[in-house]
Formats: C-alpha cells, structure tokens, sequence
C-alpha cells in the first residue's frame, strides 16, 4: 500500500495470528498459559451486534456527507478497515496475497470489512480516474467472490482540484448513490468487463472529466449460504484418569504427535491447574475437518476459518473429566452437550479400571453409541495389549451392552466399522507418540455419520426453532451470553424468541442481536450446531438449563412429573422411597429432585414408577425426555412418560446487547 505503488506494494495487516500457540514445558510457559490461551483464542473475541456496519474507529468517508479536508487518520494493522491506493490487473500471486488480506480484515470485523479506494497508508486522499477506479473495483469484487463475501460501494468522492462546488453536491463530490440492502450488487445493469455506470453529474467539460480523480468507499461482507454450511458431528471423550483422552483429541486436532509426556494435551486445558495436574476438569472442546472427499483439515495449517471454509463436516471433540470427583461435570457433558458418539479411551497399561466402566454405563443409559481407542501401545508389551483387548469384547459383548466389537486394522475395516456402528462396537489401538493406526481412526471420523437419521434431521431443520442453554457468561460492558445446542429450526440474526422459564414461571422476549459458532460470528445457526447467542436488551440473568424458542411454541414450565425410573446403583440397605432427593439431569438442566410419590420402595437391578418435583425451580421438560440421577453411590436413569404443565407469561422488552463468546 505504498503512496505510489500501484500493485506490488507491501500490505499492512497480512500476519495474521495463529489460532493455536505452542505450549513449552517450562515453569515460565504455566506462568504465562492463561495470556497464551488468549492470544490463542483471540479470533472472534469481539462481537458486533446486528444493527447495521459498526467499525472501529471513526474515520470513515461514509461518517458524513460532507468530504474529509485533506486526509484521513494513517492506517493501522488492527481492525476492520483497510486503505488501497489501487487494484488494478494483479497477478495471480498478488491476488492471492490480497484475498488473504481480506479474509484478515473480515475477521478483524467479525464479518464486515471496509475498504477506502484511492487512499494511500498515510491516510492522504490520492484520488482515482475514473477507468482506474472501475478497475479497482473489479478487482474487489474478484477479491470478495475468492473470499466468500459481498461486495457494496457505500459512496464515492471526487476529491480533484478543479472540481465544480455546485450546491446540490457538497464540496464537489458525486451525489451520494441509493441506499440498497446489505449484498445488492450496485452494478447489476452493467455487463462483465463493463465499466460501471456512472452517477449522474452536472455538465461539465470533457477534459476536466478526464482530470477528475476519485476516493470510493466499499463494505465486504461475508456471505452466509445456507447450503454452504457443514454438518456438525460431536464426539465425547469419555475414560479414566491418565487413559490419554486429552492427549489423543490433541493429536487429532492439532496434527503433531505426543512427545510422551502429554505435551500434546496442554493445547485443550482451560487451566493453569489443569496443566500442572495434568488431569482435566472442565468441558473443553476442538474441531477436526473433512471435505466431502474425506480431506483433512486441523490445526496444524490451517486457521478456524479455513478449516471450518474448507470442510464440508465438523467433528466436534468434547473433552470430558476422567476423575470421580468430576463426575457431575461429565454427565453433564454428556446430557446438556448431546454428543452423536463417545469415545471410550482405554489405557492399555492399566486396563478396564477406574471410572471406564461407570462411563461405559452412562453412554448405554443414555443411549449413546460409542467406539473404543485403546492408547499407549507403544510403550506396553503386546500381550499385555491383548488382553487389554480380550477384557473389553468381553464386556462388549455381556448383556449390559450387547454390541460386540470390531477390531479395525484396516482402512476396509474402518469403513466398515462406521457403517455398522449401530451394531458392533468398533475398536481402535493407537499410538499418540508414534503415530500407530492414527489413519484409520481418521477415516473412521471422515465416514462417520450423524447419529440421527437423515429424516430426522430434515424434520428438526425445518421446525421452528429451539435452542438448549449449556452455558451462561456475563462480561462487564459486554452483558450476558448463553451458548448451547441449536435443537431444533433455524436461529437468524434479528429472530425473537422467548427465553426461559424464569424462576417466576414467566419467559422473556429477547432479541437475537449476534451469532458466534467456533469462535466465529454467523449470521444463522442451524439444527445440531452448538453456537453462542447475545442478545438485545437482557434485563433479567438466564441460567443453565432454560429454553431458547420460537414464540409459535407453547410457553408453559413443568415443577411436578412422571418418570419411569430404574436403579443402577444403590448401596444402601434401605430401598429408595418417598423423600429420597438426588441431582437430575435432563438435556441441559441440572437440579435436584425430590421423590413426592411412588407406587413401590425399589434397590438396585428394580424399576418403578415415581411421581418427582424440581426442588429450586421450574423448568421446561417434555414427555419422553431421557433422564439420569445420581446421590453419592446411588445411580438411576428413566424416561418422562407425564408432565404436569404450569402456563406461563411473556414479559416483552427490547434494546440493544452486543455479544462474545464464551470459549472452551
């Protein structure tokens, strides 16, 4: 963007940062992770809210109507706006360095770019003859279809110095042109390779028009196609402590071995003590691409946006607590992120110890299918992986489970596996520090499907939608965000829905002001695609567990219902009766419960009909709702059959809430 270079000059802003930073196992890196973690996660940290172009700073030709003096403010690396003196006829190579450059801007601006034509670095307003700036544009429209983004000129200046000052145009320049939509082509009657037509002018000499010299103005924006988007599969890493869950979804993710001493999964931890522990406790989650030819893409050349621009399916790795103590937090992961599979990691040193069985339980009590990695072989004896391998097909194959296994050595295998995964269980034995069968795994992923059914989520795309909150942030001068699970429908940008049921039983209107999905913004979110949302005006605080819907659903709270419920675990010599209070969870509510009635005291391996109510507050639950319910060694699961429906109010309030993402 030198002042008089016009297509090899050298731009500003091309360095973009990585989304992912290198952990160095050194005191001085735990010192610094939670800044690293920032840096690390800083694409999309700032949302815009859906109320027309908000850029930073204010310096833009469009601010007024009148023409800026001289110059404008000197460009700066940082942000959504970006100086071009001229594009006229790159090369191939300079085109690819200037698409880049956009896709920089456009997600400095969480979408939105603004680019000043004929400006040089200085700000300094250099002006473009009329050929040279149709060319220019051209260029930018070229530029902005490579990038997947739309192009709008806003409005022109003539900034020459023999211009006519005429009252019916401020300061000489060209009238301003008709305000259009976001994305209307402004050019539209002219053919390709056409220059564009121009606005009307008062009638001047032909050699002043030659002189003239003109700054433009132009809004990129990045396209949202609804077909465009991929499919979103969410795979939960489940196993004991030490199993190597973390370490393996960081191979997958990030594309470089293990060094084995678990260097690879500091890049999932959330935690400074999660990193000095080693051991997860919280809920954290990274993506692995495939295209539609079974390509990869990861981390390790690729940013979040081109992975998520390139692929065609996002696998979702939900990184979950092997500890009992954290117990809670996984089931949790389990019912309120409602993954399509788990992953059962086994530690092929240690066996089928620790909390694999409890696990295994909790996928088959909530009717999630799962596979087994079986990890660490190259540093344990082979028979000791065999009969690692012999003690789980033998409880794969037990009346608990019922799906034997497939152990996969092969890329036939591995398709094989995801097809029949409905079946049988497929079971993989990989190296993190090697490398060992890493490839089939990755081609089980790449044919692994959805796990509901092609018409099913037809028919849950097309309702209205419905959207389940997993998680609550409130950031100071930013206001409340919720992120969860789109279950049902379509959310846009500007769509109101209810939000609730509130402790009073009421719901609240509120107003999609902003979309995030992988640390990115969006327009929409679709069915099975877990998002951040802010929105308008929030004047009371959600919490986990509420409904995000449509108005067109019924608004109503359940305090009072009836499940079937059977007991996995009770340890106690008494029997369950009337009294008895447990943690229940359902989707994404987690509350306790208290047992009001029921047709006969029960133990462990019995069922029985009970009559439960939500002890803090009323929630939204439907009939045939999977449910599990812990206290302390005793561990059930049921299903809703009856709800006692309470009607609910809407309170209507508006105004203006931008938003970011809460990151994990």
């Amino acid at each position: 963007m030198g002042q008089m270079d016009l297509i090899t000059n050298t731009d500003n802003g091309d360095q973009q940062p990585s989304p992912t930073s290198e952990f160095p196992e050194t005191k001085r890196f735990c010192e610094e992770t939670e800044h690293k973690m920032a840096k690390r996660q800083n694409l999309g940290c700032f949302f815009v809210g859906s109320d027309g172009p908000r850029h930073r700073g204010n310096r833009l030709l469009s601010n007024s109507e009148q023409l800026p003096d001289t110059e404008l403010p000197p460009e700066v690396e940082e942000g959504n706006i970006e100086y071009k003196l001229k594009l006229v006829n790159p090369n191939p190579s300079r085109l690819e360095h200037l698409v880049t450059q956009m896709k920089w801007r456009l997600r400095e601006g969480q979408g939105e770019a603004v680019y000043e034509i004929g400006v040089c670095d200085n700000g300094r307003l250099a002006g473009l003859v009329r050929e040279e700036m149709d060319a220019s544009i051209e260029t930018l429209r070229t530029m902005a279809k490579l990038a997947d983004a739309e192009c709008l000129v806003l409005k022109e200046f003539n900034v020459s110095e023999n211009k006519d000052d005429t009252p019916s145009s401020p300061r000489g320049d060209i009238p301003p042109r008709p305000k259009v939509a976001w994305g209307t082509d402004t050019t539209t009657t002219s053919r390709p390779g056409e220059p564009r037509p121009r606005p009307q002018e008062p009638a001047r000499k032909k050699e002043d028009e030659a002189r003239d010299r003109f700054v433009c103005e132009v809004l990129i924006r990045r396209s949202q196609d609804e077909e465009c988007m991929w499919t979103d599969l969410r795979v939960a890493m489940l196993g004991n402590v030490d199993a190597g869950k973390s370490t393996l979804c960081g191979v997958l993710t990030h594309g470089e071995l293990d060094n084995g001493a678990g260097k690879a999964r500091l890049n999932l931890f959330r935690h400074l003590h999660e990193i000095q522990s080693g051991h997860t406790s919280s809920i954290s989650r990274e993506i692995l691409g495939f295209d539609k030819h079974g390509r990869m893409f990861n981390y390790e050349n690729h940013s979040i946006e081109s992975i998520l621009d390139c692929s065609s399916k996002i696998v979702t790795f939900i990184d979950l607590a092997g500890s009992q103590k954290y117990l809670k937090t996984t089931v949790f992961g389990l019912t309120g992120h409602c993954p399509d599979y788990a992953a059962l990691v086994v530690n092929s040193k240690q066996g089928l110890v620790g909390t694999f069985r409890e696990h295994l339980g909790l996928t088959v009590a909530l009717r999630v299918l799962s596979f087994v990695c079986i990890t660490k072989i190259d540093g344990t004896a082979p028979a000791t992986v065999r009969r690692c391998r012999t003690q789980i097909e033998g409880i794969l194959r037990g009346p608990a489970v019922r799906r034997p296994a497939l152990v996969v050595t092969s890329l036939s295998e591995a398709e094989e596996a995801a097809l029949q995964i409905r079946e049988r269980t497929p079971v993989f034995m990989v190296s993190a520090v090697t490398g060992d069968n890493l490839s089939l795994l990755h081609h089980f992923l790449s044919r692994l499907q959805p796990a509901l059914s092609k018409e099913a989520r037809s028919e849950a795309l097309q309702a209205e939608p419905r959207f389940s909150v997993d998680g609550v942030l409130t950031l100071t001068g930013q206001g409340t965000i919720v992120t969860g699970l789109t279950t049902k429908g379509t959310i846009r940008e500007e769509d109101t829905l209810l939000l609730g049921p509130f402790e009073d039983e009421t719901y609240e209107e509120v107003t999609v002001a902003s979309i995030q999905c992988n640390r990115l913004p969006r327009r929409l979110a679709k069915c099975g695609q877990s998002v951040s949302l802010g929105f308008r005006k929030l004047e009371r605080t959600p919490r986990k567990g509420m409904i995000l819907q449509s108005p067109t659903y019924e608004s109503y709270c359940v305090k009072e219902f009836t499940a079937e419920i059977y007991i996995l675990q009770h340890t106690s010599s008494s029997k369950l009766k009337i009294g008895f209070e447990a943690t229940v969870f359902i989707d994404s509510i987690r509350q306790t419960v208290e047992i009001i009635h029921m047709e006969r005291e029960i133990t462990t391996g019995q069922k029985a009909k009970v009559k439960l109510k939500f002890v803090q507050y009323p929630d939204l639950i439907s009939v045939g709702a999977r449910l599990f319910f812990r206290n302390g060694r005793t561990k059930g699961m049921g299903t809703v059959t009856e709800i006692t429906k309470i009607p609910s109010t809407v309170n209507r309030t508006f105004g203006t809430q931008p938003a970011i993402e809460l990151i994990e």
